[in-house]
């Protein structure tokens, strides 16, 4: 056999070791990696302390927090700017920022949602250019602490987050 016989066989060796490895990765990955979706949620105030939740169309229980899931390899904070953008056509300023109030992990699937909340309140002349993403959005409004007791239509866990929030600011 010759030198460059040789080198191709070693190729074609290499190429089969190559694609046996990704075949092995795909199957583990498909079979026993975990599988968590994260989810980014804005707790958003105004000036008389009410919370702002969006109504989604297409939902069993339509009443929710704005955001959505992340994306990878996009971060939380970069996941929450722009389902702000997408959701209310709010682009956040640079000063105004967001801290990380609480986590809730859903029974029912694997996800964990990240809660955000906006330092100081939504301004009533940033709330007057937001603009609801009407394919996905049906009504924008904000709930008291005593509206949100009665509130029909909000995941248990949202409105369980939201009371702690509205309780103890």
């Amino acid at each position: 056999m010759t030198y460059t016989e040789q080198r191709q066989e070693g190729k074609r060796a290499h190429v089969w070791a190559v694609r046996v490895r990704m075949l092995i990765v795909r199957f583990w990955l498909r079979f026993f990696a975990p599988r968590w979706n994260v989810g980014v949620l804005a707790v958003i105030r105004d000036a008389q302390g009410r919370v702002c939740l969006l109504r989604h169309k297409g939902r069993v229980k339509p009443w929710g927090l704005p955001g959505g899931l992340a994306a990878w390899p996009e971060s939380p904070e970069c996941a929450l700017l722009r389902e702000l953008c997408e959701e209310l056509d709010w682009v956040i300023v640079s000063q105004r920022s967001f801290t990380l109030r609480h986590t809730l992990q859903s029974e029912r699937f694997a996800l964990l949602e990240l809660v955000f909340e906006l330092q100081g309140v939504a301004n009533s002349s940033e709330i007057a250019h937001w603009k609801m993403q009407e394919s996905e959005i049906e009504e924008i409004a904000w709930f008291s602490f005593e509206e949100l007791a009665g509130l029909e239509g909000i995941l248990e866990r949202h409105r369980i987050l939201l009371t702690d929030v509205l309780r103890h600011p």
